[in-house]
């Protein structure tokens, strides 16, 4: 049983934790004796409990590093068709996030090995990973992944400067097909990174950003919000062949 419950309203959404007397902006929310599917009545408003999802939950996850977003750990699954049972690296861990999604999708019967130098990042990223309940899945290690032993991986994931100098590495411990991909706010890194895939005679799929942009509606006018979550970083996709 999650130690949060999500109180879900038509107006507005509240991640608490189960068990204990809440003070909140609408109001006190009372949640030692409920279950999921209760309805609370808070500052005039209904809300249904709700178990809540891992997108819920990193909502209220610490940040130490930089995190990769959301829409681009997406289109990290969607390309390389990351599912259930792989075994995945992921450098360097940062906050943990990047790890914790894609620990998600390999489930229990996979494997996330994420490696991250910093002490103090290290230990955000592990307390993170704890809180999901995913600390079975994803392996944290407070370590330079230069030195990582893992091989027959499906993917391989570096977020960190010099990633192009792994670049061989990495192609020998993949599977034939496993996928590495590069992320990086720079278009230098990804320059350096291709070159080095080029060079270890890896398929390269593709080199993209990802924009997103939220839209507005209301009283009969439909606009993009002012702003938005616009160019975090540029990601790098490679093929193992041989």
């Amino acid at each position: 049983m999650h130690e949060f419950m999500l109180l879900l309203g038509r107006n507005k959404s509240m991640l608490l934790k189960r068990g204990k007397v809440h003070t909140t902006s609408v109001g006190k929310v009372d949640l030692r004796e409920v279950e999921y599917g209760d309805v609370v009545e808070v500052g005039g408003e209904k809300y249904v409990l709700v178990e809540p999802t891992l997108a819920d939950i990193m909502k209220k996850l610490r940040r130490g590093a930089q995190i990769v977003m959301p829409k681009d750990a997406a289109q990290i699954v969607a390309i390389t068709g990351a599912t259930k049972g792989w075994r995945c690296l992921d450098a360097g861990s940062g906050s943990g996030f990047l790890a914790i999604f894609l620990g998600n999708v390999v489930g229990g019967r996979g494997r996330v090995y994420t490696y991250e130098k910093r002490e103090d990042f290290y230990r955000i990223a592990k307390r993170n990973i704890e809180r999901c309940g995913l600390e079975m899945v994803v392996r944290i290690k407070n370590q330079d992944v230069r030195n990582f032993r893992e091989r027959n991986l499906d993917l391989i994931t570096f977020d960190m400067k010099n990633s192009h100098e792994l670049v061989g590495k990495a192609r020998k411990r993949l599977k034939p097909g496993g996928w590495l991909v590069i992320y990086s706010p720079h278009i230098e890194a990804q320059i350096m990174a291709r070159k080095e895939m080029e060079k270890e005679g890896m398929h390269i799929h593709s080199t993209l950003e990802v924009i997103q942009r939220v839209w507005k509606s209301g009283f009969g006018y439909t606009h993009p919000e002012p702003s938005g979550i616009l160019h975090t970083g540029f990601l790098t996709f490679a093929r193992r062949v041989l």
